[in-house]
């Protein structure tokens, strides 16, 4: 059971993290222009990455080739059906993690105002 929460965590933890941050550098965007607060944006950008490294790191320790005995045959969950929900997960919190990068490209040539 324990596995099964650390999988599902793994595979939502990126597309979470990825409309978090979308929506409160939409949300705040005013905040920011009139206080000049742009600082937040980086705040909410290490947030998102902390999100993802965690999916990815929940995604990878339940890989049953990771563990020392080998695939665990725990209730309903299968080698296979655990490996592709850990590799899927790992790949989902590294991909969002890239689309979170690119959202603070901008960032670093415009400010909130412009």
């Amino acid at each position: 059971m324990a596995d099964e929460k650390r999988l599902l965590s793994g595979i939502f933890a990126g597309p979470i993290a990825f409309a978090l941050v979308f929506e409160l550098k939409y949300a705040l965007v005013d905040y920011a222009c009139r206080n000049r607060a742009q600082w937040l944006f980086w705040i909410f950008f290490a947030l998102g990455l902390l999100i993802c490294a965690y999916g990815a790191l929940a995604a990878w320790r339940c890989h049953p080739e990771r563990k020392r005995g080998g695939p665990s045959l725990a209730l309903g969950v299968t080698p296979d059906r655990t490996r592709f929900m850990g590799l899927g997960g790992l790949a989902l919190s590294i991909a969002f993690a890239v689309f979170i990068v690119a959202l603070m490209v901008p960032d670093l040539f415009l400010r909130p105002c412009q």
